[in-house]
């Protein structure tokens, strides 16, 4: 509180005094003519002694205790706490007790005098600390007393507070899930918990798992019980670990990780997998009717665990035929898939067993009871009424450049044929095999022809012999088509004639113009052994002859990398036209010894597919003899044929 100032009292009472006078109520006498009267200076007192003149109204209100801690009736106090009191306004620094009740081992028994260290910088809030810590459970009752403001007020009475000491023991794991050093933890186990032995500060803490183990965000129950989800897959013989860091109870006593996680680390294993897989989804589902033919190509199995992907095999057992069944692991062993197309016979009650399949530990597959008592899949065929349809065929319908000829080689000879291959959407009826060819432009015409069928029913291959000797198999440069509506599939459905390609259960087609030359060179090409001749870099003395009508020659061209060049001679009939057959396309340069700078017209074009030997005939008029040929081809070696024209 602000002193009044000495001065400003004095003038009052100086004022008073003149404005009242002395003696009785008679006129005044003449003014005194001597020294006028100078009031004396008031006394200020000492420096120290107030502010001045202009320092504001008096303070005269004591001050007031705003909050203290702990705060009254509080339980559970740490030991290590400090006893702090918060005012209204700045206090003296020097005066202010605090007793303790009980005071027993407390400093000066529990009197405790306010010292200016123990205040912050606005001197509002002071602070008692106990080095030795304040007594293990005990209840103690504080008392507040002669503080007082920085003008002298002091507090009113005693300001009396109690709370009860904890027992100063750090907090702890009790109980945790799965339990501390479990060793054979089930794959299965989806979270973490962690039970403490008191109320925690949920605010703080991290859990650092380890060991490939990986956790979702932790949620507290209530503030003793921590739950973290697992997000990470569990497998077995693993060991994993949860380091618990900077967790500490409500009164920021740090946790004690010894009591029981010894290391302040759950540690847990999962062990051996000693669990046999089952079964847990299978298609066709268990006791499945009416499955329909046409849709079911696999049946899949999917199973607890990962499997074995080396071990297992199942069979498809209609009756007492038992037919294995190919199958397919999936990328992470869960799923087993068994290639059944084609195999199920419409109007069946089939079933598909399982034997030998164990997941990776060795556990062997147990079935029931997800497949039943008996432990297989059993499923029931729908009847087949969906009809067969051409799916692929080797000549394209419509193609209209169908050459009349295959060449081919018969123990050394050389036969002509056609071959024309159909694949079918399902097994087929073997029994039936008729296939008829019709010209297009007289459809009366026709020849019947066999087909062959492959083993799986779902291919038909059908070779076209000439039908005289002479003749190519089927007749040149003509509109044609095969009729193919009488074959039908294993359960006598026939021939769907409206799927494309066929459309209309007809592979039409037109041919090309037969090519006696091209035939026969190669008949030459498919049966003969070559005649190995080595061409040189440059026409010499020494460079070969090629040039024997109906000679299969196999030239070796000098070069490197991709790029062979070289010579040969050719001694030939003069003013004609040479064809030359090949099995590539090179360049093909043709010059007379006498004009070797001129080059003879060469035209070079591929030819229809009469034999896998021929690609490619090259023809130049003979305008003289000998000639020198240069072959450039991006391979070393070529094989070529001389022939003579028709």
């Amino acid at each position: 509180m602000r002193r009044v100032s000495i001065f400003v009292l004095c003038t009052a009472f100086l004022a008073l005094t003149l404005s009242t006078g002395c003696g009785g109520g008679g006129e005044e006498g003449p003014p005194d003519s001597g020294t006028p009267y100078v009031p004396p200076v008031p006394d200020a007192g000492p420096p120290d002694a107030g502010p001045k003149p202009d320092a504001g109204p008096l303070d005269l209100a004591p001050p007031v205790v705003l909050s203290h801690s702990p705060e009254a009736n509080a339980t559970g106090v740490p030991p290590e706490s400090f006893i702090e009191v918060n005012f209204s306004e700045a206090m003296q620094t020097s005066r202010g007790t605090l007793q303790i009740i009980p005071g027993d081992g407390l400093p000066n028994n529990g009197l405790l005098v306010a010292r200016p260290e123990y205040w912050d910088v606005t001197r509002r809030t002071v602070r008692f600390s106990f080095p030795l810590g304040l007594p293990l459970r005990a209840f103690l009752t504080v008392n507040l007393a002669n503080f007082a403001d920085v003008a002298g007020n002091v507090t009113q009475g005693f300001r009396t507070f109690a709370f009860t000491v904890s027992d100063g023991v750090a907090p702890s794991v009790s109980s945790t899930s799965p339990s501390e050093g479990a060793s054979s933890v089930p794959l299965s186990t989806s979270e973490i918990v962690i039970n403490f032995n008191q109320p925690m500060d949920t605010s703080v803490g991290t859990l650092v798992p380890g060991g490939g183990l990986s956790l979702g965000t932790p949620s507290w129950t209530g503030n003793q019980a921590l739950r973290a989800p697992i997000t990470s897959t569990l497998v077995n013989n693993g060991l994993y670990s949860v380091r618990l860091e900077n967790f500490r109870n409500i009164n920021v006593k740090a946790m004690d990780g010894a009591p029981y996680l010894g290391d302040g680390k759950l540690d847990f294993g999962t062990g051996p997998d000693t669990i046999a897989p089952t079964v847990r989804e299978a298609s066709p589902v268990e006791g499945a009717t009416n499955q329909q033919y046409e849709s079911t190509r696999f049946v899949v199995f999917t199973f607890s665990e990962p499997m074995d992907t080396n071990l297992g095999m199942a069979e498809l057992v209609d009756g007492s035929t038992r037919t294995p069944l190919a199958t397919s692991f999936s990328g992470d062993g869960f799923t087993v898939t068994c290639d059944a197309q084609f195999k199920l016979r419409p109007g069946a009650t089939l079933r598909v067993e399982l034997t030998g399949f164990k997941d990776r530990a060795g556990n062997a597959l147990v079935t029931t009871p997800f497949l039943g008592s008996n432990g297989a899949l059993d499923f029931t065929m729908a009847p087949d009424t969906v009809k067969p349809y051409v799916t692929q065929t080797n000549v394209p319908e419509g193609a209209t450049d169908v050459y009349p000829v295959e060449v081919f080689s018969s123990a050394g000879n050389p036969g002509y044929r056609k071959v024309f291959t159909f694949r079918f959407s399902e097994p087929m009826d073997p029994s039936v095999t008729l296939v008829t060819l019709h010209d297009a432009q007289l459809p009366s015409s026709f020849r019947n022809l066999a087909g062959v069928w492959s083993p799986d029913r779902l291919t038909m291959t059908l070779t076209i012999s000439p039908p005289s000797s002479g003749l190519p198999p089927i007749e040149a440069d003509k509109l044609q088509y095969l009729e193919l509506n009488r074959l039908k599939d294993a359960t006598g459905n026939l021939l769907d004639t409206t799927i494309p390609p066929l459309g209309d259960g007809r592979l039409n087609f037109r041919t090309l113009l037969n090519q006696r030359e091209l035939n026969h060179a190669c008949e030459h090409a498919e049966t003969q052994g070559p005649l190995l001749v080595t061409a040189t870099s440059s026409v010499t003395a020494g460079t070969p002859r090629s040039d024997v009508l109906h000679g299969l020659y196999e030239l070796t061209l000098p070069g490197s990398g991709n790029t062979f060049s070289g010579y040969t001679r050719a001694q030939l009939i003069t003013n004609q036209t040479q064809p030359i057959f090949m099995n590539g396309a090179p360049e093909l340069t043709v010059t007379d010894p006498a004009s070797p700078q001129t080059g003879i017209g060469v035209t070079l074009l591929p030819v229809p597919p009469a034999c896998p030997s021929i690609t490619h005939e090259a023809r130049f008029g003979t305008v003289a003899s000998p000639l020198n040929l240069r072959f450039s081809h991006g391979q070393q070696r070529l094989r070529i044929v001389l022939e003579d024209t028709y």
